[in-house]
């Protein structure tokens, strides 16, 4: 498999259409809670990994797992969608 990006939709949610945040927050919503709280804050408050984990009480190599676990669910939904 090669490397997960982030989707233009994390990226740039801010900028996103009414609809488009929609979306997203209807995917986030079905996370687990802390996938959930790491998204807001990464994709969101835009912090880095190491803040994030300074933060949450997680080793980064953890949050790159959850970085990891985010993306493959984003992109199996996706490829539902199509």
């Amino acid at each position: 498999m090669s490397e997960l990006r982030e989707p233009m939709e994390l990226e740039f949610y801010p900028f996103l259409s009414d609809q488009s945040r929609e979306a997203v927050d209807q995917f986030l919503e079905k996370l687990d809670p802390r996938f959930r709280t790491f998204a807001h804050k990464r994709y969101f408050e835009c912090k880095t990994i190491p803040q994030i984990a300074e933060e949450m009480g997680y080793s980064e190599r953890n949050l790159f797992k959850f970085r990891k676990r985010i993306l493959m669910c984003w992109y199996f939904q996706s490829q539902k969608v199509s």
